[in-house]
């Protein structure tokens, strides 16, 4: 605006300034959310990945300022300029030392346990992450020093404001590009943005002393003894507990709102967003406006605000639990709408407390880098408190309130009330907080999905959420989160885990150990009963899983727990360090969409089982195709093959297993072998009553090799897309009929199988009933009952001993009878046909018990109620029936 002269060149300049730092600010939250990520990589916790970076990004921040906040800085837009190429340069670099640092920690602190490890990797990542945290805080001082010297004024909350603001953008950036590129691109995307505007800032500096437009000389620059004004000591150490409160809040409304939404990048991203664009919002408005007056209603305002959101916390579950949106960009916005609802106002009211507390200084600059560096180190530590303090010690909800009642006691503190009213303040919130300081039920968070459900156990750390969950019928059921539902001692669900340790036992010859990476309830582990001399390891990182699998289904697991050792451990942090070898590992089924978990699908850690395994061991690693669709499944299997060339495919229900053998694959010799060391029994007791062949009818052939991307470690690929799956069923009828392209024919697994021509007639049957049922799933899907009706029938015929088709055919014959209204004895016999020929299936039972019943068969009914508790030891009412109370059982809790 050269028109204008000085005033007019100032103006630009002030422009320029506030664009570049908004610019700055996004590029800053962007790291941070990219960094959480790498974090989580290390951890494989997404709860850890928050605290840590956030702390060191807060710590980071506040040393920075309070470095650089220093009068008489010269040249601020060059140190700008420097600071923000350089940390450009540290995250364009970050993906290459990552990696090597975890090694280098690995081999330091492993010897010392899981604990140390920790503990090594938190200060480790912490410094690392910190060094380029603190050149992005000290551009805050930076940018007021510029400020000042355009005798600009408001430009204490204008500057952190509009900064905000654009790290509101900052934070949704990642949204967009990790789908997209990936967590090392995404990272590299942004860095080359970082750098961008560290020119950006080059140039304003050059422009600036070349420009013809100096300031005059009689207009003097600001300059202000910052010792004569520094803020009182109480002042600084109520706005550092006020930034430490507010960030416990942070993490604690990140792990609460992620129990009700989507727990992903996705949500943590909105959280942030979210939290930022209240606090900018808050400090424009309160630069702008003087609202002295109302400084003394702010406090009380925000913590009600926060109690009220707890309080309602199950309508709002109960919202959330109702679908909203076709697709993961709308349930996005309904959801963002909602934490705005939920959120907004209190973060809004942290920021107008930022620039009310410059005003009231005389020199509002310097103090408010103060405060702002006050502020950004009680963040740090309040997420580290919360994150190994007080979410394991008070819980989610403990920790929201105990937030709450800082935030009231804080800020009062500087507003200067008299002292009994800020005592009685907090006692008021603690006594409203004490009424929401557990969390509600699962029923009432999940009042849809658990209805007439009871807590029996919960437990919380910083890695998860635990809960055993009672159902009406007697079922428990296993919670990791809230809605990852693990296991459960439903009787199909049972068939289905134990299977996941009879498959990868029954493929090898002879085993003498297995490793399972995962316990869950412990009914995989179940699974192996079938071998007396077997020894047992498992490795499962969650103490609230171990505790719930060895004292609430040990009615289902028998006492395999107590057979078994198992390692309190992260799957990769125990493979790194363990010299133990085993002739059979298990992956168990994880959930690839949650952050850091694709790590344990990728190819490191499939090279680390590979490494464990003796000469002629198998690593089975088990995939839930629920949870993907057709590409992701296909990078897995690339990954896979490319550690284990020789790798195989079984299909359970819907369940793929991966068998990698760590030579060469071994097939039917290898079963026939391991049978020939078992008497009958024990045979049948391996096979889960279905018999071996049945088992190789499930066989899928060899995994196909194919060209793309593989799932690495720090470069992973499927984690930012399978968010998308649950809004795209149709994905699963896809790769079901994908999968069925791909098998081989009959003639060509039984030769890939090694089996001999006295098989080869009972295989084909097995291999086809299978086939008939996969594709009687998908005409189910897409609506085609009466096709499906007659694969099932087709499959039993062919091979009555597979469980699966038992299933199929016992359900639809219930269920047409139930059409039929067929007097009560004729309804009997044929239940009880289908009682003697499918014993296993409780539902079955179940009927036929009843209707017993009703013949007044007592002698029969009796029998059938004894060999359904053996079927489902946990079915309330055959229990409450041995009460003499007929349907109406006892609140049976062990």
């Amino acid at each position: 605006m050269p028109w204008l002269g000085w005033p007019g060149s100032i103006l630009s300049e002030m422009l320029g300034i506030l664009a570049l730092y908004g610019l700055s600010g996004a590029v800053g939250l962007a790291y941070e959310v990219l960094w959480v990520r790498m974090i989580s990589l290390q951890f494989g916790i997404s709860v850890f990945g928050v605290v840590i970076t956030v702390a060191a990004f807060m710590l980071g921040l506040g040393l920075g300022a309070f470095l650089m906040n220093r009068e008489g800085v010269k040249h601020p837009l060059r140190w700008l300029s420097a600071l923000e190429v350089g940390v450009g340069i540290f995250s364009l670099a970050l993906p290459q030392i990552a990696p090597l640092e975890q090694n280098l920690l690995m081999k330091v602190f492993s010897p010392y346990g899981i604990g140390i490890w920790h503990a090594g990797l938190t200060l480790v990542s912490m410094i690392l992450l910190m060094l380029p945290a603190m050149a992005l805080g000290a551009g805050f001082p930076l940018v007021l020093a510029a400020w000042r010297q355009r005798r600009a004024s408001q430009g204490l909350g204008m500057v952190y404001g509009v900064n905000t603001i654009g790290a509101v953008f900052g934070a949704l950036l990642p949204v967009i590009l990790l789908p997209w590129l990936g967590w090392v691109h995404a990272l590299q995307g942004v860095a080359t943005m970082g750098i961008l505007v560290g020119c950006g800032w080059g140039i304003m500096a050059t422009v600036e002393e070349s420009s013809r437009f100096s300031v005059p000389d009689n207009v003097s620059v600001l300059s202000v003894d910052v010792r004569s004004s520094r803020p009182e000591t109480k002042l600084l150490w109520a706005y550092g507990l006020m930034g430490m409160a507010a960030l416990s809040l942070e993490v604690a409304w990140t792990r609460l709102f992620s129990l009700l939404f989507l727990r992903t990048e996705y949500v943590l991203a909105l959280i942030l967003a979210i939290f930022l664009s209240g606090i900018g919002m808050g400090s424009i408005i309160g630069a702008r406006y003087p609202l002295q007056r109302v400084r003394l209603f702010l406090p009380w305002l925000a913590s009600g605000i926060i109690l009220a959101g707890l309080a309602v916390l199950p309508w709002v579950a109960e919202w959330a639990e109702s679908p909203h949106g076709e697709s993961l960009f709308q349930a996005l916005l309904w959801q963002g709408g909602m934490l705005v609802f939920l959120t907004l106002p209190v973060t809004f009211i942290f920021g107008l407390w930022f620039p009310l507390l410059g005003q009231s200084s005389d020199n509002a600059s310097t103090n408010g880098v103060l405060l702002y560096a006050v502020n950004s180190v009680g963040g740090a530590i309040g997420a580290l408190v919360t994150g190994f303090l007080w979410l394991p010690w008070t819980g989610t909800a403990g920790t929201v309130v105990l937030s709450a009642a800082l935030i009231l006691g804080a800020s009062l503190f500087w507003t200067r009330p008299w002292k009994p009213v800020m005592g009685l303040g907090v006692l008021f919130i603690l006594g409203a907080g004490g009424l929401l300081w557990h969390l509600p039920s699962a029923q009432r968070l999940l009042p849809q999905t658990l209805a007439g459900s009871h807590d029996l156990y919960r437990y919380e750390d910083a890695i998860a959420i635990t809960q055993v969950v009672e159902r009406p019928d007697g079922q428990r059921l296993l919670l990791t989160d809230l809605q990852r539902h693990d296991a459960s001692t439903e009787p199909t669900a049972v068939f289905v885990q134990r299977n996941q340790g009879e498959l990868p036992l029954l493929l090898h010859s002879g085993a003498g150990r297995v490793l399972f990476l995962g316990l869950g309830t412990g009914l995989s582990l179940a699974g192996t009963e079938g071998y007396p001399k077997l020894h047992r390891d498992a490795v499962e990182l969650s103490q609230g899983a171990i505790t719930a699998a060895s004292q609430w289904f040990q009615p289902v697991d028998g006492d395999v727990l107590g057979q078994s050792t198992i390692y309190a451990d992260d799957a990769r942090h125990y493979l790194s360090t363990t010299r133990n070898t085993y002739d059979v590992i298990v992956g168990d089924l994880y959930h690839p969409d949650l952050s850091g978990v694709g790590a344990l699908l990728s190819r490191e850690q499939f090279q680390r089982a590979r490494d464990h395994l003796n000469e002629d061991g198998l690593f089975v690693q088990w995939l839930a195709l629920n949870q993907l669709d057709s590409s992701s499944l296909q990078v897995l299997l690339r990954t896979f093959r490319q550690v284990f060339p020789d790798a195989r495919l079984f299909l359970d229900g819907m369940h793929l297993a991966l068998v990698g053998p760590r030579h060469s694959w071994a097939g039917w010799p290898a079963v026939e072998h391991n049978l020939r060391q078992l008497d009958p029994s024990q045979q049948a007791k391996v096979t889960g009553g279905e018999g071996a062949m049945t088992w190789m009818g499930r066989y899928w052939g060899p995994i196909p090799k194919t060209v793309g991307s593989l799932q690495e470690e720090w470069h992973p690929v499927i984690d930012f897309d399978l968010p998308h799956v649950k809004y795209q069923p149709e994905n699963l009828d896809a790769l079901l009929g994908n999968l069925l392209e791909q098998r081989p024919t009959a003639d060509q697994a039984a030769l890939q199988l090694g089996l001999g021509s006295d098989q080869k007639i009972q295989f084909e049957k097995a291999y086809q009933a299978t086939h008939h049922l996969v594709q009687s799933w998908r005409d189910r899907m897409t609506g085609r009952e009466g096709e499906a009706s007659r694969l099932v029938r087709l499959a039993f015929e062919l091979n009555p001993a597979d469980h699966w088709v038992g299933y199929a055919l016992s359900d639809e014959v219930l269920a047409q009878m139930g059409e039929a209204r067929l007097p009560a004895v004729q309804r009997e016999q044929v239940v009880a046909k289908l009682a003697q020929r499918f014993p296993w299936q409780t539902d079955v039972l179940r009927t036929l018990w009843h209707l017993q019943m009703e013949q007044q068969d007592r002698d029969g009914a009796e029998m059938t109620r004894q060999a359904l508790l053996q079927s489902s030891p946990l079915d309330r009412e055959a229990r409450s029936e041995k009460n003499g109370s007929f349907g109406q059982g006892p609140n049976f809790r062990n």
